[in-house]
């Protein structure tokens, strides 16, 4: 979460924890529990200001745990894999893939797994596939099933 303080010339935030940098009007905040952060912003004559923000950690929210529903396996560098991105830090995990008539095309058991539309040596056809992952991270078990387009 981006943090913003205007009007002073230099400010100091505080805790400083889970800060990019304290020191600067906009910060990125990212606490492991809810914290309340104090901005004190000094004008160049020396005069003083504070105000607070509280950022809101819910440990028990699974809905930031995203998978895109779609990718475009042509080796432009962009989308060209999919699996769980962004998730923070994950233990393990377990990721399998299913093709339409419920054949696995794809199993990994690694944190950075990601599908690249190939099974077998096959570039798998445009289509509906099936997910599911169960992954133990930072915030607890995650089970997460959807469906995810593969498009050539």
């Amino acid at each position: 979460m981006n943090l913003l303080a205007t009007g002073a010339e230099q400010y100091n935030w505080s805790p400083s924890t889970g800060l990019n940098d304290p020191n600067i009007p906009n910060p990125v905040a990212t606490p492991l529990s809810t914290t309340v952060y104090t901005v004190t912003g000094t004008n160049m004559d020396g005069c003083k200001d504070e105000d607070t923000v509280t950022v809101k950690v819910d440990l028990d929210a699974r809905s930031g745990y995203y998978m895109a529903d779609a990718f475009t396996p042509n080796g432009d560098g962009k989308n060209d894999c999919i699996g769980p991105k962004y998730w923070g830090n994950i233990q393990s995990l377990e990721y399998v893939i299913y093709n339409r008539w419920g054949n696995e095309v794809f199993r990994a058991a690694g944190t950075n797994a990601c599908w690249n539309g190939i099974y077998r040596g096959l570039e798998q056809p445009s289509g509906a596939y099936a997910y599911f992952i169960k992954a133990n991270t930072d915030c607890g078990y995650v089970y997460k099933q959807g469906t995810i387009t593969l498009i050539r």
